[in-house]
């Protein structure tokens, strides 16, 4: 590039930097206005850094990135918090100060690894992507995923969404909240956070790669078996009535098609949430969610979470810092018969008299009863760097096979998604299983994947592919 060009390039970064910050900057100032007096210093520091880093960072590397989807899911619930706390409180206000302290230092640290990393530099991404045939390792991994969630259906003996559907349809509603507890934390130990890593991600994972494979076969019943595998799939997500698990799993699958397509969007890719959401409606209804399946959707995005972040720091903001013990009670809960960190259900007995429910605290709630505020501070300027290093890093291969994209589309949500309580729920929601698939697929020998040709794609990717 000549140096006119350069200059040219560098005065136009200018002009798009300095027409952020002033929307940036304007967004806050109105933000200002519609707050109270105790929310000025919230909103006016988190709106217009969040603004900043959508149209710099976000804007470039996509909402579904291991950072976009992190910063909206945090966002998300430091709005909704906002909204229900009661900022005349001293612990409310406590609170959402901590809550908009850990936003704005991961959103602002993330920012500057963004512009450092990238340093104005703009590529599309480029890979090749090989569809990978199901090796006997994966046929494997798929028999005993099956059998897996097969022995623990028959082992609870119901589902919870199907009672509760049957009741729904006889005008007879059914009594979900019980039988969805009971599945998984009755009075009979089945085990159920060892079969949620096959039920909620190696199943569905290995099914996503079964499936891509079996398009390209012109064998109707290698068909029929992935759809089959598919469905199979989203029984076991509904069969529990946990919606969380599902909603993940849409969204790992809609980021899997278009890391597939290698990050460029096409209609195709519409039909994934066009059946995930109807069944997602149904559910909602099914569990009695709200008078309205919209209105359960909708509290659960922007109130569910957001109340229970409220209320557990309400509980434990008197109680002295733990530093870490309650992290490591949690985390001893992965054992079986250990019963782990009994806060979310006290938490939930505050609310509802009852410790049968769990009301976990917000990420940062759990930080800091944990590790105080310079806990949180810090754990969110680590965040900000390694998440958008991640981003920016990631998918730098000249190849990939389906099976890594699978587990690092499914990695990407489970950690994007995190709001709520410490590293416990990373595990809980299949990290660890995205991450060893992620493994597998980059462990598959080069031999495996000769004679198969690969989606053509030019070379090599990098942080600023939109997807």
């Amino acid at each position: 590039m000549s140096a006119l060009g350069q200059l040219a390039h560098s005065r136009r970064n200018v002009y798009i930097l300095s027409f952020t910050f002033a929307i940036a900057a304007a967004s806050g100032f109105g933000a200002t206005q519609l707050a109270s007096v105790h929310g000025i210093v919230l909103t006016a520091v988190l709106a217009p850094l969040a603004v900043t880093h959508y149209f710099i960072a976000v804007r470039r590397n996509g909402l579904l990135s291991p950072d976009g989807l992190f910063f909206a899911a945090q966002l998300v619930m430091a709005v909704g918090t906002f909204q229900l706390a009661d900022l005349t409180s001293p612990v409310d206000s406590e609170y959402s100060t901590i809550v908009a302290l850990a936003c704005s230092a991961y959103t602002a640290t993330s920012l500057l690894t963004y512009l450092a990393e990238t340093r104005g530099k703009r590529t599309e991404p480029r890979y090749d992507v090989h569809v990978l045939a199901p090796t006997g390792s994966i046929k494997i991994g798929l028999a005993v995923s099956v059998l897996v969630v097969a022995a623990y259906f028959q082992a609870v003996g119901y589902s919870a969404f199907f009672v509760g559907l049957q009741g729904q349809l006889d005008g007879q509603k059914a009594d979900v909240a019980s039988l969805r507890l009971d599945s998984y934390a009755g009075g009979r130990y089945l085990f159920p956070g060892y079969v949620n890593q096959f039920k909620n991600a190696i199943l569905p994972g290995l099914s996503l790669v079964f499936t891509t494979w079996a398009t390209s076969r012109r064998g109707l019943l290698v068909r029929l078996l992935s759809w089959a595998l598919l469905a199979l799939s989203a029984v076991g997500l509904m069969w529990t009535g946990q919606r969380g698990a599902f909603v993940s799993f849409v969204l790992t699958a809609t980021l899997y098609a278009v890391l597939y397509n290698r990050k460029r969007l096409s209609r195709w890719m519409l039909i994934i949430p066009l059946i995930g959401f109807p069944l997602l409606l149904l559910a909602t209804t099914v569990l009695a969610r709200g008078d309205s399946a919209t209105e359960g959707i909708t509290a659960r995005v922007l109130n569910d979470n957001q109340l229970s972040g409220l209320a557990a720091f309400r509980y434990t903001e008197p109680q002295p810092t733990q530093w870490g013990a309650e992290w490591g009670q949690a985390l001893m809960g992965v054992l079986p018969g250990n019963r782990g960190s009994t806060l979310s259900g006290e938490v939930f007995a505050t609310l509802y008299g009852s410790t049968r429910g769990t009301s976990p605290p917000s990420l940062w709630g759990s930080v800091h009863y944990n590790f105080g505020l310079f806990g949180v501070l810090t754990l969110a300027v680590v965040l900000g760097v390694v998440v958008q290093l991640w981003t920016c890093r990631s998918l730098r291969g000249e190849r990939y096979n389906t099976l890594q994209l699978a587990g690092f589309a499914g990695a990407t949500v489970s950690f994007g998604t995190w709001i709520a309580d410490g590293p416990t729920t990373l595990l809980n929601v299949g990290l660890v299983a995205y991450a060893l698939l992620w493994w597998w697929g980059s462990r598959i020998a080069p031999a495996q994947e000769k004679g198969t040709a690969p989606r053509p794609g030019p070379k090599p990717p990098s942080c600023d592919g939109a997807f």
